[in-house]
């Protein structure tokens, strides 16, 4: 048995042991949150120098005028999981301009996830450059990379020296700061999102107050909440609502804890994903699901805390389908949505077993929260609208860059 698999056989042993589990899951809550307001404290010391828009037009002046010139934009997509890259990110970006995205020496989709021994992170710095040195060969270096990745996942200075050799301007989508910013630690190095800001141009993060942070780091940052495709996730008409609640995601946690209460509650809950009794449903079945089933459930909870959230494409995804999204109570939603209007939250346990009830059973009052969330959707959060503000905001940088004028603070 290789150590992956007995890691995996031991897991599922200590699940099963209900207390060591609740024990180890309350740790590693409390850790995290630890470690977030730790990181807070540290930045609320700190002082920003320069706003996004001016520290962009100074760092990379002619370099950012060349990446978006007149004619069709080259994109490079440097990501991990393809199901979730391929439920819009990647279709957005492509109707941008031309897309390459990283694949394998065998042609699989991604970067290979990091192990024990550390190849992985080398082995894909490598491919990264190879696949890079092609393009430069046929005359079709990308123009922008765009990046979904942690130190941990690839060595960054490989980034720098794309940016170096290409002047191609690196930008990272961060999805998992409150959690992810700094990684663990190895050998003096950070491999959170925190150890590729000498490596990247800019930061595109889900956490409103991380812009923050890579702003008194000296990186370029702005908010980039996750967003869905109306052509992926869409209300089918004259399909019917078969299932009360659905929800897609791995087992662990507060998750389980929820699903489970509603079932013991009476609620029919299917769930798809690592862990339940229905495993890991394909890509292209979730928007499906979505559109069969009354309520979507979302889960803003990070890990295995239950109170500390972030914003997840389920929020955008699921009220896309047509159907009420019910989840946490997250404040970032207040953002996004006229909350109890557009979508339906819930601070507890309890309170998520009562709405639920209630939801299921009021057709009329589901169906008018339904239709506005979709809404909104469509109108504010789609990746098309997401993609299209930043090539617009780095073009005004650009210009900016170019001018005398002095730069908004936007």
């Amino acid at each position: 048995m290789v150590l992956s698999e007995k890691r995996r056989w031991l897991k599922n042993r200590l699940r099963k042991v209900h207390w060591l589990y609740n024990l180890n899951m309350r740790w590693k809550s409390a850790a995290v949150k630890r470690r977030y307001f730790a990181t807070v404290a540290y930045y609320t010391k700190k002082k920003v120098v320069k706003n996004a828009k001016q520290m962009m037009a100074d760092q990379l002046g002619a370099r950012l005028s060349v990446a978006i010139a007149n004619g069709p934009i080259r994109f490079f997509y440097l990501g991990t999981d393809e199901q979730q890259d391929r439920s819009g990110i990647l279709q957005a970006i492509a109707r941008l301009g031309e897309l390459t995205w990283f694949t394998q020496v065998d042609g699989s989709y991604g970067q290979m996830l990091p192990r024990a021994s550390g190849i992985q992170r080398s082995s894909n710095a490598e491919r990264l450059l190879d696949l890079f040195h092609e393009l430069s060969r046929v005359g079709k270096v990308p123009n922008i990379l765009f990046a979904q990745t942690w130190a941990a996942h690839i060595d960054p200075r490989v980034l720098g020296e794309i940016r170096e050799r290409h002047g191609t301007v690196i930008i990272n989508i961060a999805m998992d700061d409150r959690h992810q910013y700094w990684g663990q630690k190895v050998k003096g190095e950070w491999r959170g999102t925190y150890g590729l800001i000498p490596y990247i141009d800019l930061t595109l993060t889900s956490a409103l107050e991380c812009v923050d942070w890579y702003l008194k780091e000296e990186c370029p940052a702005i908010f980039f909440p996750e967003a869905s495709d109306p052509n992926i996730f869409r209300a089918i008409p004259n399909i019917s609502k078969i299932h009360d609640i659905c929800f897609v995601g791995g087992r662990y946690g507060i998750r389980e804890e929820i699903v489970c209460a509603l079932r013991e509650a009476g609620i029919s809950v299917v769930a798809y994903g690592s862990g339940w009794e229905n495993g890991r449903l394909e890509t292209k079945e979730v928007p499906r699901l979505f559109a069969q089933s009354k309520i979507v459930l979302g889960i803003g909870a990070i890990g295995h805390c239950s109170d500390l959230f972030a914003l997840k494409m389920r929020d955008f995804d699921g009220p896309m389908s047509g159907s009420l999204y019910m989840t946490h109570d997250n404040p970032d939603l207040y953002q996004m949505y006229d909350v109890g209007k557009e979508i339906v939250t819930y601070c507890n346990i309890d309170e998520c077993i009562r709405k639920a009830g209630y939801y299921i059973t009021h057709d009329r009052e589901r169906e008018k929260i339904a239709r506005a969330g979709m809404r909104r959707v469509i109108k504010e959060h789609s990746w098309d609208r997401r993609f299209k503000d930043i090539i617009e905001w780095l073009a005004e940088c650009a210009y900016l860059a170019r001018s005398d004028r002095p730069i908004s603070k936007r």
